[in-house]
């Protein structure tokens, strides 16, 4: 059989805004990467007619393999990697076999992929650890990565499979997700279901679409959108009969692949028995399984005496699944050409990584859904090619307002190295020509406090640094800020702080740096500041750990400082306001230039742990 020929495009065109910073077996960092629009090892386009393939078992047709390929075009028109290198490629089911390697357990449960849909997909693999090669071009430093799937009749990986009632003919599963009313320990999973939108975005609304939180099936959160021509899933729900039924039937096939002994057996079939008599007016409910979902072995049944819980107790806080299974009808559907759902599924395992909320943003803004389903589930054939509903290169214009008087001035100064009070950035949008991390997928915004009329930048649980500042800082320099605290800053809350680096990094002072720290007062009382230096022997020397910052508190309506700090050679000043806060006449040797800065807030627990900054300035000394 000839193999499909590709059309294949190598990526090698990048357009870096940092200089990439590499660390030793680990890879490119993150930050100093992430705008680089990185691209695809290679891109496909498909210009022969597909072939089908055989399978163990299981036999593809030309079509369905035509439809991974699809995807793959699909995915490829509507994603562009940014800050990390994309692969890519199709697959289809795994095909069950016995391994010398596994235990006599998991060649068991590997038994049940045979009853599982006959399902064909695509996947995009994204590397996010980069190195380069000898050539200069980004290849992965290791294997992590996210994955972006899409998928026809998937339920393997959107699902727990309950093992102890499968079988190769019939495969049962619990879908765990968060929803609305979801008990205490899926509480954690509303801000992952709200994640940039996700819950209400308009172009997966009309498809049925959950989040499944970490853990709950694997270690990394996934985003799920299923389409079907009705919008009911053909699954059918499980009965608690139906679940006692098919244990009955596998205690022996289990009790023989654990070794368990013969009173073992006797023990779990009582205990059985006597949970069929418990819930007796209960077998025609539907059967459901809370935490850990599926997990149910031949030893629970052992242990399954009185006064102990079992699988349908209640339970205070827990979220609850019911046991499903795929229609028979549904399952020969599968077989044929037409798909019975389409599953477009993607993890995010560091949702606060810029690579990873550019991907979701451009699967969510991106991703012709409409079109997909229309493909499969239409009432009239798609007659013309797939097109994005944005260009995956799309760049949102950042909004710009007139400069302040302040600016406008500095701008003039040749004295001025460096200043911005934000006054050209739009109110509630990320801060222009700053770089910020993340949180809850979005950058540091600039906004407006009420009782000042300027703009600040808000730092909660994020940090930022400037894009446009060309390094090293001036040998000497005045570097000043305006800071404020939201009323009712928590106390204990963390600091603030400001580091200036020897390197292009933050390396938490293992070179030679400064750090500032600031932090709130409460009722009234001062706030801390203090400050630290690492250098050689003699300098920085007996600087007390913290001092008061008089009137830095958090009882005001607005709870305002001016921070300033004075380099003269070896000598450095700090300020608060007009207070001198500390003077050393040997704090930095005079040979070291700083080539990094960074705004510093390490994380916030509430909407009130934050501060703000504004009227950033150095000035050559």
């Amino acid at each position: 059989m000839k193999k499909i020929i590709l059309f294949l495009v190598v990526i090698t065109n990048f357009k870096a805004q940092t200089q990439p910073v590499y660390v030793d077996r680990i890879g490119f960092t993150l930050e100093s990467i992430a705008d680089i629009d990185i691209g695809w090892m290679k891109t496909y386009k498909q210009t022969t007619p597909p072939k089908g393939k055989t399978a163990g078992n299981r036999v593809y047709s030309a079509r369905q393999i035509g439809y991974t390929q699809q995807f793959i075009e699909w995915m490829q028109q509507s994603y562009l990697p940014k800050g990390c290198l994309g692969d890519i490629g199709h697959f289809q089911n795994a095909i069950p076999k016995f391994s010398g390697t596994n235990s006599a357990l998991g060649n068991a449960i590997n038994q049940h992929l045979a009853a599982l849909p006959h399902m064909y997909g695509a996947f995009s693999k994204v590397y996010m650890f980069l190195k380069k090669d000898a050539a200069g071009k980004f290849v992965p430093q290791n294997n992590f990565a996210e994955y972006w799937h899409i998928e026809a009749n998937q339920i393997q990986y959107i699902s727990a499979p309950v093992s102890f009632i499968s079988s190769p003919e019939q495969y049962y599963f619990v879908m765990p997700h968060y929803h609305s009313g979801a008990g205490s320990n899926f509480a954690d999973g509303k801000a992952g279901y709200e994640f940039l939108g996700f819950s209400t975005h308009k172009n997966i609304q009309p498809y049925t679409r959950f989040y499944i939180p970490p853990k709950a099936i694997s270690d990394y959160p996934h985003y799920i959108v299923i389409m079907t021509k009705n919008g009911e899933l053909p699954f059918e729900n499980v009965t608690i009969g139906e679940f006692f039924e098919r244990a009955e039937e596998q205690l022996p096939a289990w009790q023989k692949v654990g070794n368990y002994t013969a009173e073992n057996l006797a023990m779990a079939r009582q205990n059985l028995a006597r949970l069929k008599e418990k819930y007796k007016k209960q077998l025609n409910e539907i059967a459901t399984l809370g935490y850990p979902f599926g997990q149910i072995g031949f030893i629970d049944f052992v242990n399954a005496r009185p006064n102990n819980r079992d699988f349908f107790d209640e339970s205070e806080g827990s979220n609850k699944f019911p046991i499903q299974k795929v229609s028979k009808a549904a399952m020969e559907l599968c077989k044929t050409d037409q798909p019975q759902w389409i599953t477009i599924r993607w993890t995010l395992g560091m949702p606060n990584s810029a690579y990873n909320v550019h991907m979701m943003e451009s699967i969510l803004n991106n991703f012709n859904f409409e079109y997909v389903y229309k493909y499969f589930f239409g009432s009239t054939k798609i007659t013309e090619s797939y097109k994005p509903l944005r260009s995956p290169g799309h760049k949102e214009q950042a909004a710009s307002e007139i400069a302040s008087n302040e600016a406008k001035a500095a701008a003039t100064d040749k004295n001025i190295f460096f200043f911005d009070d934000f006054s050209t950035n739009a109110l509630n949008k990320p801060v222009n020509n700053w770089n910020s991390s993340l949180r809850n997928g979005k950058k540091a915004e600039v906004k407006q406090i009420a009782g000042t009329n300027k703009k600040w930048m808000e730092l909660q649980g994020r940090d930022a640094s400037p894009k446009n500042i060309q390094y090293p800082l001036p040998q000497n320099f005045e570097l000043s800020f305006d800071i404020a605290a939201p009323k009712d800053i928590p106390w204990g809350a963390k600091a603030f702080e400001l580091y200036l680096g020897t390197k292009p990094t933050y390396d938490q002072m293992v070179s030679p740096a400064i750090k500032l720290r600031i932090k709130a007062g409460y009722w009234g009382r001062p706030g801390e500041i203090s400050i630290q230096g690492k250098f050689a022997d003699g300098y920085f020397a007996n600087v007390k750990p913290y001092f008061e910052a008089t009137g830095f508190s958090n009882d005001k309506e607005l709870n305002t400082a001016k921070i300033t700090l004075k380099r003269k050679g070896e000598s450095l000043e700090l300020f608060m306001g007009e207070n001198k806060i500390v003077e050393m006449s040997k704090a930095i040797p005079v040979t070291t230039t700083f080539n990094f800065l960074k705004f510093i807030h390490i994380s916030s627990d509430s909407d009130l742990e934050k501060y703000y900054i504004s009227n950033f300035k150095i000035t050559k000394q």
